[in-house]
Parts: structure tokens; C-alpha cells; sequence
């Protein structure tokens, strides 16, 4: 039988936590998003959250691309400076929500993504740019 062997490095690990993150937003928006806007608490929850449906299905689709290049089934560097410059871009998203007042629910809520992508983006990029 033949020895799989487990790729330990940053890259691979940074690419994994990444993927298992995605997974669990993704299955949270795809089955469940009445009960993850609720969870929120913000005011502004739409009546029928059924809409973001589709956004939980792509997100559950991406997150198999850095599982992929975690296997080095895909060319790593390049995947992973896109998902650098989307972590980046999301996780100032989320920040201008909270400093522009934009969003009213509870703040765990809204911060524990924010600090995730803080963490996920710096290591990306570094991930992006070294040799």
C-alpha cells in the first residue's frame, strides 16, 4: 500500500486553515442563512436572507481551490496572491462597515472575521512574494 505523505509547511498549512474556514462560511450562508443573520443581531437583517444562498455555494466552491494548492494539484503562486488580495479586500470591507457605522449587530460577530482575514491576509501575501 502505497504512503501518503502529509505536506506540513506554512504554504500548505496557511491553504488548509483557509479552506476549512471557507467551508464552514460557505455550508453556514448555502443551508443556513436565516439562522447566521439572526446570529448577528444586526437590525438590518433582511426579511428573507434566502438571497445570500448562492453566495454560500461560491464560497463552498472556492475554498476547494486552496485545498488543491495545499496538494500542489494547481500552481500555488499565483492562486495564493488572488486569495491574499481577497482576504485583504474583504477584511477592509468588513472593517469600513464597522467604522463607518454601517453595521449595527454584535460586534463578536462582525470582529471575529475581521481578525481571521487580519491574520490570513499578511500571511498570504507573505506567501505570495517569497521564493
Amino acid at each position: 500500500m502505497a504512503k501518503t505523505e502529509l505536506k506540513t509547511d506554512a504554504a500548505s498549512l496557511t491553504l488548509r486553515a483557509a479552506a476549512i474556514l471557507g467551508v464552514i462560511y460557505g455550508f453556514g450562508f448555502l443551508l443556513m442563512p436565516d439562522s447566521l443573520f439572526h446570529l448577528s443581531g444586526d437590525p438590518g437583517v433582511p426579511s428573507n436572507p434566502g438571497w445570500v444562498r448562492w453566495a454560500g455555494a461560491f464560497v463552498l466552491g472556492i475554498a476547494i481551490g486552496p485545498w488543491l494548492a495545499s496538494e500542489g494539484w494547481v500552481k500555488e503562486q499565483p492562486f495564493i496572491a488572488g486569495l491574499a488580495a481577497a482576504y485583504t479586500l474583504s477584511g477592509l470591507a468588513l472593517l469600513y462597515s464597522v467604522v463607518s457605522g454601517e453595521y449595527a449587530g454584535a460586534a463578536w460577530f462582525i470582529w471575529m472575521p475581521i481578525v481571521v482575514l487580519a491574520v490570513l491576509a499578511p500571511i498570504t501575501w507573505w506567501l505570495a512574494i517569497k521564493d
